[in-house]
């Protein structure tokens, strides 16, 4: 929870100015967005003008929205004041990291562990980052507490429903359903559970069927995998045009313990990490090895230990290379001495039979 001193500070900051923009990351997910419909509602309580920015969502995010009846802007304004949510990294807003740039007061509130915290820094940056969170939306939460305890908020100018079911889609997803979640986590949803809600309500809104496209990529992603066995571990690596995640996600379902998948349009790379518990149990921290992997594609990364990002320009597979060597590296210094045994697998065996 953020301490007194950091809440003081954070709406000392908050209430200066009259009109903000959140900005999110691209493809945002509930998390990013529904943390940012809920601090739009408590920023409009105190009577502030605020938009949201987000250059891409995903389809769980478009249907959070559409529910809630919120919009957002997927192109630059020439707002001054900017708080950046759920994103750790400036190349990670795309086409709306420019603004920062020109900003006047940028505030970033984030719960990802980051190794580029000095991307966000300067005079007119403030930064608040509470890696203990599984979510920003809980962080989020944590403000309208202290909010309450201030006497700033009062039910007949705050729209409480809508804060509450964006903080929970954020929290339900982003601890995939309560497996990441923390006793934290647990507090903040008993908490929201008195309220009068419930899993049960957002549950219709993680209801999406992919899409042929995203159902063709997971194919190519398995299609393409080269597998490597290190310890008792399976790594995946793989290559897709788009929804490098989902493939991620998808091939650690499929049997991998620890998946990097890259897409590569042309303008732009990403890799997309993710790890079983019991990597990372073993210490492995995927954000750590995004950070290295991200000068390779010339790009920035970060994330969480079990799931993590880079974005960059260049060099698609030597980073998916890299990202195997620093995962051997760390395995190794949690080995005790161990010799770790590194088999490269060139063919996936058919297990389909007849």
């Amino acid at each position: 929870m953020l301490s007194n001193v950091e809440y003081t500070r954070l709406m000392e900051i908050l209430l200066r100015q009259d009109q903000y923009i959140i900005l999110l990351h691209q493809n945002a997910d509930p998390d990013a967005i529904g943390s940012a419909i809920a601090l739009k509602e408590l920023l409009k309580s105190q009577g502030k003008n605020v938009m949201i920015g987000a250059e891409t969502l995903n389809n769980l995010s478009k249907n959070l929205l559409s529910s809630l009846g919120e919009f957002i802007v997927a192109s630059p304004t020439d707002h001054k004041n900017l708080i950046i949510l759920d994103t750790s990294t400036p190349v990670q807003l795309g086409i709306f990291e420019d603004m920062i740039q020109k900003a006047e007061v940028v505030i970033s509130i984030d719960h990802h562990e980051t190794f580029e915290t000095s991307k966000f820094k300067g005079t007119k940056y403030t930064y608040f980052i509470n890696k203990e969170r599984t979510s920003t939306a809980e962080i989020i939460f944590d403000i309208m507490l202290k909010m309450q305890d201030e006497g700033l908020l009062d039910k007949e100018n705050t729209n409480y429903d809508k804060i509450i079911r964006g903080i929970l889609t954020g929290i339900v997803t982003d601890t995939g359903h309560l497996r990441f979640s923390d006793v934290n986590t647990l507090k903040t949803l008993i908490q929201i559970f008195k309220r009068g809600y419930h899993i049960s309500d957002v549950d219709e809104l993680l209801r999406v069927e992919d899409d042929i496209s995203k159902k063709i990529a997971i194919l190519k992603a398995h299609q393409r995998m080269k597998l490597y066995s290190v310890s008792e571990f399976i790594i995946a690596t793989s290559n897709v045009s788009s929804c490098e995640a989902l493939a991620a996600k998808t091939i650690l379902s499929t049997g991998a313990d620890v998946a990097f998948v890259g897409a590569d349009n042309g303008s732009e790379v990403r890799i997309s990490g993710r790890a079983k518990k019991a990597v990372i149990d073993r210490g492995i921290n995927l954000a750590k090895i995004m950070s290295q992997v991200a000068p390779i594609i010339g790009g920035e990364g970060g994330g969480h230990k079990g799931a993590a990002g880079a974005n960059g320009k260049i060099n698609m597979e030597e980073g998916l290379k890299k990202c195997v060597e620093f995962f051997i590296q760390d395995l190794g210094g949690q080995s005790n001495g161990e010799r770790l045994e590194y088999t490269e697998e060139t063919e996936i065996q058919d297990c389909w039979g007849t």
